[in-house]
């Protein structure tokens, strides 16, 4: 039904659905990510008003607090001048009411009040006491006394002098930063208040009351909804850096979400507009493109019957100028093609073309000047990447790019009379940054005329990328295996020919160079079986006998193996389990060697006189062993390769004197991979290094 309509008709239909879709896609993306935008924006600017107001208020508590500690010291140190320094501190700190020192277990007290204060009745409070976060040797209370419309910031410190424990309590003003908490300037519905760590809201008020659970462990700005009356609203907790109190602002989400509304209104008119305008824009459009199309279409008829000699006439409108010219260049050529009989050679031409063009790899024809008559797909994304354009640039851009690299560069000939064929190969590397780069097998084929003129050229470029990769990695481990192999060959030959060369060596030199021979022929003996099994289980051909293993039972005969290790450095273990059911579906014997490794680095890599750590964990699908070493610790650059093959950590100097293969690791984590689970490393200064094995109890299925 579709192909009936007109392109006039296409062109309405089309604008229609695209204000439908563009409307739609506004309300299910635009909206959702407007309304959060002004939500983060407005929320942000509420956190940020509170946190200044609650900054500026934690500086005048801390003040307060400071010279608690100040006078509490001072009198405690030169008890004589208690009266002096007490009137001193009255009068020298800004919002201290009074100062009350009592003595425990007597009704004598020392009181002293700010004369402006003289008017408070500071009976009527009731304290609630709360440690301060400043210094938890003061108390500290913040009572709201409505009958006085006073707000009451009380700290109290006891300190000793002699046998004698005196009670010092201070009652400072918190009227100004009760109300600088409370009266924020938002504009809108808003409630704010302080609230005690255990939800006892400070501040009096009948329109919101705060629950506890609003109250976290956060320092910064931390945001939650409410929903309280039908109405949801956004709270902003932040606490106190000196006392263990918050400051809590609740708004209203009518206010947050005001411009989410306009939003919806104002898209809306949009759209209709929109709309009218897309309706009268392609009306437009259709007329004025129907009439070339019309044209076009007429011309082309004359082709379709294989009349190429009916000129494709210029349009009026310049968008069509490209298609006209394309599809006139066509008619000529097929007129040309035509009048020799050259059918077949077309549909090999195009066959080929499209060979080349959905080739993997990277083709391109050039002309004789060096510009690009041909490219495949691959070739254009290739150019794309460096940013290269075909139409104004030539190969020889390409090869002088930054990026491109080209070396082992080598030529041959051929002549095939009239022409000469220079076959040009070399490779390529593309540097796309430090840690990638592409390399190719770069040909470039090109046809010189018997005049030394270049009429053609053939590029192509094969990815060998993959391939060079292997190569590194295999010549890397080759490599590593000769220099880990190195020394106890070395060690071999040598100390075998110090026993060759000197035969009168006494026979306890002889025991021990031969002792020597021997540690050689096994450390080589190691390193080869070690690295075999990890082959082997990455190969996956070797069979694993599964079966129900307790893995507690394999920890304990790993420890007993291991005690004459542990006390040659006076290491001690503990073993700590969670849980009853430590089994699981495994390989005994492979898992042996996973926890034995483990516990043999922790013994090897850190000092004498430590504990070693080892807990069991049994989870609902799966038991864990961790290995805490209190040792030396690994670099977090060490922890990304530190399961490699051959890998040695030396960024610390201890533990890169200890002897090892370096194949330990990356033996346990194969075993992990063929029991389907994971291993984990957790490294700092307090721990050291702890190793987790994750192995699933159930079998695996198929």
């Amino acid at each position: 039904m579709f192909d009936k309509f007109t392109l006039r008709n296409r062109i309405f239909l089309f604008s229609s659905l695209l204000v439908l879709l563009a409307f739609t896609l506004m309300w299910l993306f635009v909206r959702p990510q407007y309304r959060e935008a002004i939500v983060n924006e407005r929320t942000t600017i509420v956190s940020q008003l509170q946190e200044y107001s609650l900054k500026r208020s934690d500086q005048i508590v801390r003040n307060w607090l400071n010279s608690v500690n100040y006078m509490a010291e001072e009198i405690a140190s030169d008890p004589v001048e208690t009266q002096n320094i007490v009137t001193k501190t009255v009068n020298l700190t800004p919002g201290l009411m009074r100062i009350l020192i009592s003595q425990e277990g007597s009704t004598e007290s020392f009181d002293l009040r700010h004369s402006i204060y003289d008017d408070v009745n500071f009976e009527t409070l009731q304290h609630d006491w709360y440690a301060s976060r400043l210094d938890p040797k003061i108390s500290v209370s913040w009572t709201a006394d409505t009958t006085q419309s006073r707000h009451f910031l009380t700290a109290l410190r006891l300190i000793q002098i002699g046998k004698e424990v005196y009670r010092i309590f201070f009652f400072f003003d918190a009227n100004s930063i009760t109300n600088d908490l409370t009266n924020i300037p938002l504009g809108g519905n808003y409630v704010a208040n302080i609230v005690a760590s255990d939800g006892k809201n400070i501040v009096p008020t009948t329109s919101f009351e705060f629950p506890s659970e609003l109250i976290g462990d956060a320092s910064y700005s931390n945001q939650s909804t409410y929903e309280l009356g039908n109405k949801n609203w956004f709270v902003m907790t932040s606490r106190f850096e000196t006392t263990p109190f918050w400051h809590v602002i609740a708004v209203e989400d009518s206010f947050i979400l005001e411009p989410v509304r306009n939003l919806v209104i104002y898209s809306g008119i949009t759209a209709t507009m929109i709309l009218i305008t897309l309706f009268v824009f392609s009306w437009y459009v259709s007329f004025r493109v129907n009439k070339p199309v019309d044209q076009i279409i007429s011309d082309v008829e004359h082709m379709s019957t294989l009349n190429f000699e009916h000129r494709i006439k210029p349009v009026e409108l310049p968008e069509f100028d490209l298609v006209q010219e394309t599809l006139e260049s066509i008619r000529l050529t097929l007129l040309r093609y035509q009048k020799i009989n050259v059918e077949k050679i077309i549909l090999e031409e195009w066959k080929n073309r499209y060979m080349m063009t959905y080739s993997e790899d990277l083709i391109a024809i050039l002309n004789g000047d060096g510009t690009f008559s041909f490219l495949n797909n691959n070739f254009q994304r290739f150019l794309e990447s460096q940013s290269i354009d075909p139409k104004e640039d030539t190969f020889e851009h390409v090869l002088k790019h930054k990026s491109i690299k080209v070396g082992k560069y080598e030529q041959t000939t051929h002549n095939p009379d009239p022409f000469t064929v220079n076959i040009n190969r070399a490779e390529i590397e593309h540097v796309l940054n430090q840690d990638k780069s592409y390399f190719y097998d770069f040909q470039n084929l090109s046809i010189v005329d018997k005049d030394g003129i270049e009429q053609a050229a053939l590029v192509i470029m094969h990815d060998m990328t993959e391939d060079r990769l292997n190569d590194i990695k295999r010549n890397d481990m080759i490599n590593i295996i000769v220099h880990e192999l190195k020394n106890p060959i070395t060690g071999v030959i040598g100390l075998s020919q110090v026993m060759l060369e000197n035969q009168n060596i006494d026979a306890e030199e002889q025991n021990v160079l031969l002792n020597e021979i021997n540690l050689s022929g096994e450390r080589m003996n190691t390193l080869v079986n070690r690295f075999l099994e990890i082959q082997k289980l990455e190969s996956g051909s070797v069979t694993i006998d599964m079966e129900n293993v307790d893995i507690m039972n394999i920890t304990k005969n790993v420890r007993s193996i291991t005690n004459p290790l542990l006390s040659n450095k006076h290491l001690t273990t503990k073993i700590e389990t969670t849980g009853k059911n430590f089994k699981v579906w495994g390989s005994k014997d492979l898992i042996f060697d996973a926890i034995q490794n483990l516990l043999s680095n922790a013994i090897k890599y850190g000092d004498t006189n430590r504990e070693i750590y080892i807990k069991l964990e049994e989870e609902s699908e799966s038991v864990k062993v961790s290995i805490t070493d209190h040792g030396y610790g690994i670099s977090l650059e060490d922890q990304k390769k530190v399961f490699e093959k051959f890998f040695r950590v030396k960024s610390n100097s201890k533990s890169s004197k200890e002897k090892g293969t370096g194949l330990g690791l990356a033996y346990v984590r194969e075993i992990l991979h063929r029991h389907n689970g994971e291993i984990e490393l957790e490294s700092n200064e307090k721990i050291g290094s702890r190793f987790t094995l994750i192995f699933p109890k159930k079998r695996a299925e198929n």
